[in-house]
C-alpha cells in the first residue's frame, strides 16, 4: 500500500452465510477509491441457482423474480477478477465478504484472490471510540453518507467507500506520536488493517503536519487541551422572570408554553429566594412525565445560582446525569440571559489513569480484545477532555484490562500526569461549575465532602424516588469468599509458575528476596486454609439445613448480629486470617524495597508482572478489611444494621457471600448526606402514593412541619388518551397451585394480545414466572409471526428495550427494572398488562426485616410499607404508557384483589383520576380493547396475522 494505492471497497448479499452449505451471492457492489477520491464503480445482481430465503428476501428487497435473468457468477467472475486484481480490498466485515468472494472464485475455476485487504469495522472501532454504534447504517447517519438501501450491495458498498475515505483521513489526522504508538502495539487486526498505520505515518513523514493548537504531547502520549470553565458569578444578577409574559419573553419561539412547569419554576425560587420572609424549607415536587421536569427546576436554580452558591443535581444513572448535560442544559443556555456552566461528576472508577494507561503500553499484548482497547484508547485521548471512560460506551467493562488502567482516586505529586490527571480536572472543573451534576451513589458517597468543598450548595435530588434503594446499596459491604481465594491464587501463580515468566526467576540471583517470595507463599497457603474454615464454618451453622423450592434458587439468610458474633468467637480462623495478611503486607512492602533498588535491571514486561503481583495483594487487602469492618460491626451491633449470608444455589458452599448493610434510612440521609447543603429539594414523576403520604417523608428521612411539597398536574388527557381494565374473574392468588397460575395468565396474555396487535408490555413480579409464560406463549400459533421478548433469556435489559422499540406488534415480558425507566413513546407501547399487584416478596432479606422494624416501632407494615410501595410501583408501571401529549394505549391489570380488598380503593384513587375504568372477564376485555383501539381513526386495528 503506498499514496498510489487503488482501494476497491467491496459488498455482496447472499441467499445465507455458508458457501459450503450452499449459499451462493446474489448481489455484488464495488466501488473504487483513490487519493481520496471514488474512481469507478461495479454492481451487478447474480442468480444464485437457487431459492433465495425469504428472510434475506426481507432484508435486501431482492427477489427470486429480480434475479431469474441476472448473470451467473461464472459469467461475472472474470471481469470482477480483472478490477479487483492489484487493488487493496475494503469491506465493513472482511473477513466474510472476501472468504466468500474467493470461494466462489474457486468454485467456479479462478484462484483465490492474494491481493491485502482492510476491514473499516475495525477501523472504526478504533478511529471513532466514542461512536455508539458500528453497524454502517448507524455509521452513515452519524457522518451524514448518503445510504438510501441498506443491506443492498452497490448502496452499501458506495458508503463503505465514503466511510473508508473519511476514516483514511481521520487516521491521517493523528499526531505522528499517537500512530507511532499504535504501530508499537503490533496489534492482530483482521487482514493487513493494521498495515495501514505504517501508511499513514509514511505519508505524513513525506509531508509533515503541524500539531494542532488544541492537542499537545506529555510522556508520548497526544492529550486533548482541557477546556476553560470561567466563573459565573455576575456583579449584577438578572431578575427572575415571575410572570408568564416574562417567561414567553425568554424562551424560544419552539418550545411548547408549560403552565404547570412555570408554577413548578416559581414555587421552587419563591422557596428558596424569598428567605427573609419566611423560613426556607425541604421541599418535594412531584412532576409528571410531560410537564419538563428537568428545565422546571434548572431554571429557577440558575437565577438563585447567580450569586455564586453552586447547585448540586443528583440523578438515578450515569445516563441521566448525561441526558442532562447534553440536552437540558444546552436548552437552559438559550433560556436565561446570562452564562451557565456545568460539569459532570462521577466515581473515580469511571475515569481513566494516565500513568497506569501508560505502563500497559510497554507490555506486549496477546488478547487481541485488549489490544483493540489500547488503539482506541489512543485515538480517544486526541479527543477527551474529560477522561470518562463512558464516553466510550463500551458493553460490558468488566474486562479485566480495566482494573489495569481505571483511576484509585488519588494522584502523588510525583505521578509523571499529575498536571494532566483526569481527577485532578474534574475536581478544578467542579470548582468553577455553577451546576455540579452526579449520581445517587455518589452523592451518597460524598456528600458531606461535596457540601464542605462547595460551602453548602443547593441540593437537587432528581429522580428521587431511588435516593433511598440507592443510598441503602452504598451502604452494603460484601465480601465473597471465592474472589478472595481466587486472588490469592493468581498471587501464587505470579510467584510461582512452572511455563512463562515469574517473581522467583526474577529474584533467581537474591536469596533474601527469594526468601520473602516464600514468605509470601506461607502466608497465602495460611490465609486459604483459613478462609475455608470460616466458609464452612458459616454454611454448617447458618445454611446446610436450607431448602428452598427450587434448587437453583439463590439462597439469602438474615442472620441475627448475636448469633454471627457467638459463632465468630467460638474458632480461630479470622484472628490467623488477619495476622497472615499482615505478614502478606509485610512481605510486599519489604520485596517493594528490594525491587525499586534494583528496578533499572528488569526490563518493561518483568516489572508489570511485579506490578500485576502488587495490586493483587493490594485487592486482596481491601477485600479483607470489608470482611473486617462487617466483623467490626458484628461486635458493635449497631441496631440498623443488618448482616445475611447467600450462597447461590442449595449445598454451594463455594459461592458463600457475607453482607452487612443499612437497614433504612431513618436519620441516615437527615445527618449524613443533607447536612452539608442548603433544604433538599426532591423531585420526581412519581413519589406520592396517597395525598399527605407520611411514607414518601418517612422514605426521604424528611419532618412534616419542616417540607413543603407540590403535586403538580399531569398534561396528558387521561380521559381520551388510555383506558384501565380490571379483571374480575381471575383466579384466587392465595390458592392457586404455580403451575395453574401460569397456564391461566398465558391463556389470558394469549386472549388479549391477540385480540389486538398492539407493542404489548407484560409486568410481572418473578422471573420464574416469565420464563415459563415465555415457553407457553412461543408454542402458539398465532403468535409465531409476532416477535416476543423476555427478560433474563432474549438478552439484557438495553438490547432487549431497543429491540421492542424498533418492532412492531411485539410482546416483552419484563419485571423488575421494566415497571419503571423505559421511556416508549407514541407506537412504541401501546398496550400494558399488569399481572399481580407489585408488593415486594415478605421472604426477601431487606424486606423481612424491615417489617420487624416496623413492628416494633407499633406501626403496621402492611400499610406502613407493603401497600404504599406497591402503589407507587404500580403508579410507575402505568407511566411507561402515556409518555406525550400525543399517545394513546390501554391498561389491564389481572388482579382481582384490586375490586375484591377493601385497599383496592385506596390504590386506584392514587391512579389519574380522569383515567375511565371497566371491569370484567379476559373475554370482554378483550372486546374492550378492540372497541378502545377502533375508536381512534388515526389508528385503525390491524388484525393480527395467524
Amino acid at each position: 500500500m503506498d499514496k498510489d494505492t487503488v482501494y476497491a471497497v467491496v459488498d455482496i448479499e447472499t441467499t445465507g452465510t455458508s458457501v459450503t452449505d450452499g449459499d451462493r451471492i446474489i448481489q455484488i457492489g464495488c466501488v473504487f477509491v483513490q487519493h481520496n477520491q471514488i474512481i469507478n464503480h461495479f454492481e451487478t445482481d447474480v442468480n444464485p441457482l437457487r431459492e433465495i430465503p425469504q428472510a434475506i428476501t426481507r432484508l435486501t428487497g431482492i427477489t427470486n423474480r429480480r434475479v431469474r435473468h441476472a448473470p451467473l457468477f461464472d459469467d461475472v467472475a472474470g471481469t470482477l477478477y480483472s478490477l479487483l486484481t492489484n487493488t487493496v480490498f475494503v469491506a465493513h466485515n472482511v473477513n466474510f465478504d472476501l472468504p466468500f468472494i474467493n470461494a466462489e472464485f474457486s468454485r467456479v475455476g479462478y484462484p483465490e484472490l492474494t491481493i491485502e485487504a482492510l476491514d473499516t469495522v475495525s477501523l472504526s472501532q478504533i478511529l471513532l471510540p466514542t461512536a455508539a454504534s458500528f453497524r454502517l447504517r448507524d455509521l452513515s447517519g452519524l457522518f451524514n453518507i448518503e445510504h438510501d438501501n441498506p443491506h443492498s450491495a452497490d448502496s452499501d458498498a458506495s458508503a463503505t467507500a465514503e466511510l473508508f475515505i473519511f476514516l483514511f483521513r481521520r487516521l491521517r489526522a493523528l499526531p505522528q506520536v499517537t500512530l507511532q504508538r499504535m504501530i508499537d502495539l503490533h496489534p492482530e487486526l483482521p487482514l493487513q488493517t493494521a498495515a495501514l498505520f505504517d501508511v499513514a505515518r509514511g505519508l505524513n513523514e513525506q509531508q509533515p503536519r503541524k500539531l494542532p493548537d488544541y492537542l499537545y504531547v506529555k510522556n508520548g502520549l497526544a492529550l486533548r487541551k482541557p477546556g476553560s470553565d470561567a466563573p459565573t458569578t455576575l456583579a449584577e444578577p438578572s431578575k427572575y422572570p415571575k410572570t408568564k409574559k416574562q417567561k414567553q419573553k425568554l424562551m424560544p419561539d419552539n418550545l411548547e408554553w408549560r403552565p404547570e412547569q412555570a408554577k413548578m419554576m416559581n414555587y421552587i425560587y419563591n422557596n428558596y429566594a424569598e428567605g427573609d420572609r419566611h423560613p426556607v424549607k425541604q421541599m418535594i415536587v412531584e412532576a409528571p412525565t410531560g410537564i419538563g421536569k428537568s428545565l422546571g427546576y434548572m431554571l429557577p436554580m440558575a437565577y438563585l445560582g447567580q450569586t455564586g452558591r453552586p447547585v448540586v443535581i443528583s440523578t438515578a444513572t450515569t445516563l441521566l446525569q448525561e441526558q442532562l448535560l447534553d440536552q437540558t442544559l444546552p436548552l437552559l443556555k438559550s433560556i436565561v440571559p446570562f452564562p451557565v456552566n456545568a460539569v459532570l461528576v462521577k466515581g473515580s472508577r469511571h475515569y481513566l489513569d494516565l500513568q497506569r494507561f501508560a505502563t500497559t503500553l510497554k507490555v506486549a499484548e496477546i488478547s487481541k480484545q485488549t489490544q483493540l482497547l489500547k488503539l482506541r484508547l489512543l485515538v480517544w485521548l486526541t479527543m477527551t477532555t474529560t477522561g470518562d471512560l463512558d464516553e466510550l460506551h463500551l458493553a460490558t467493562y468488566r474486562a479485566p484490562y480495566f482494573q489495569e488502567i481505571i483511576h484509585e482516586g488519588s494522584v502523588t505529586a510525583d505521578n509523571p500526569f499529575y498536571e494532566d490527571d483526569f481527577l485532578r480536572r474534574r475536581d478544578q472543573r467542579m470548582e468553577q461549575a455553577q451546576f455540579v451534576i452526579v449520581n445517587h451513589a455518589y452523592l451518597s458517597e460524598h456528600a458531606l465532602d461535596l457540601g464542605e468543598r462547595l460551602h453548602r450548595p443547593y441540593l437537587v435530588v432528581d429522580e428521587a424516588q431511588h435516593l433511598p434503594d440507592s443510598t441503602l446499596k452504598q451502604r452494603r459491604t460484601q465480601v465473597k469468599f471465592a474472589q478472595l481465594i481466587n486472588e490469592l491464587h493468581h498471587v501464587d501463580r505470579d510467584i510461582s509458575r512452572e511455563t512463562g515468566p515469574s517473581l522467583l526467576d526474577l529474584f533467581a540471583g537474591d536469596a533474601d528476596a527469594v526468601g520473602t517470595l516464600h514468605g509470601i507463599l506461607d502466608a497465602s497457603e495460611t490465609l486459604e486454609t483459613a478462609l475455608n474454615e470460616l466458609v464452612n464454618h458459616l454454611f454448617l451453622r447458618f445454611l446446610a439445613a436450607k431448602r428452598p423450592n427450587n434448587h437453583n434458587q439463590i439462597i439469602e439468610e438474615l442472620i441475627p448480629a448475636a448469633d454471627l458474633a457467638n459463632e465468630l468467637a467460638k474458632g480461630s480462623a479470622m484472628a490467623t486470617a488477619t495476622t497472615a495478611t499482615d505478614d502478606l503486607l509485610a512481605a510486599l512492602n519489604d520485596l517493594r524495597h528490594r525491587f525499586d533498588q534494583q528496578s533499572e535491571r528488569f526490563a518493561a514486561s518483568e516489572r508489570y508482572l511485579f506490578e500485576q503481583v502488587d495490586t493483587r495483594i493490594h485487592l486482596f487487602d481491601d477485600q479483607m478489611s470489608r470482611l473486617l469492618m462487617i466483623l467490626r460491626q458484628v461486635v458493635e451491633q449497631a441496631p440498623a444494621s443488618l448482616f445475611w449470608l447467600t450462597i447461590n444455589h442449595v449445598g454451594d458452599r463455594n459461592s458463600l457471600q457475607l453482607a452487612s448493610g443499612l437497614l433504612a434510612t431513618e436519620g441516615f440521609l437527615r445527618n449524613h448526606l443533607y447536612a452539608g447543603f442548603q433544604p433538599v429539594l426532591l423531585t420526581g414523576g412519581t413519589l406520592f402514593s396517597s395525598g399527605r403520604s407520611q411514607y414518601v417523608l418517612d422514605q426521604f428521612d424528611l419532618d412534616r412541619e419542616q417540607t413543603v411539597t407540590h403535586r403538580m398536574r399531569s398534561s396528558f388527557d387521561y380521559a381520551n388518551q388510555a383506558e384501565l381494565f380490571i379483571s374480575d374473574a381471575g383466579p384466587n392468588l392465595s390458592r392457586i397451585a404455580p403451575a395453574d397460575y401460569v397456564t391461566y395468565l398465558t391463556a389470558a396474555i394469549s386472549q388479549l394480545a391477540g385480540a389486538v396487535d398492539k407493542q404489548t408490555l407484560v409486568l410481572f413480579n418473578s422471573l420464574g414466572v416469565i420464563e415459563q409464560v415465555y415457553q407457553q406463549l412461543c408454542a402458539q400459533p398465532e403468535f409465531a409471526k409476532r416477535e416476543i421478548f423476555a427478560q433474563g433469556i432474549s438478552g439484557s435489559r438495553e438490547r432487549i428495550a431497543k429491540r421492542f422499540a424498533t418492532s412492531h406488534g411485539a410482546i416483552l415480558l419484563g419485571a423488575a427494572s421494566f415497571w419503571e425507566g423505559i421511556d416508549l413513546p407514541a407506537e412504541q407501547l401501546e398496550l400494558l398488562i399488569v399481572t399481580r399487584l407489585p408488593f415486594d416478596s415478605p421472604d426477601r432479606v431487606f424486606v423481612k426485616a424491615n417489617y420487624a422494624r416496623l413492628e416494633a416501632a407499633g406501626k403496621n407494615p402492611f400499610y406502613s410499607a407493603a401497600l404504599p410501595a406497591a402503589t407507587l410501583k404500580l403508579r410507575q408501571g402505568i407511566g411507561r404508557l402515556i409518555r406525550t401529549p400525543h399517545d394513546r394505549g390501554a391498561v389491564v391489570i389481572l388482579d382481582q384483589r384490586l375490586l375484591e380488598k377493601h385497599y383496592g380503593q385506596s390504590i386506584l384513587r392514587a391512579l389519574p383520576a380522569e383515567l375511565p375504568q371497566t371491569t370484567g372477564d379476559a373475554s370482554a376485555i378483550a372486546q374492550g380493547l378492540v372497541n378502545f383501539f377502533e375508536n381512534n381513526p388515526d389508528n385503525p386495528v390491524t388484525p393480527p396475522e395467524v
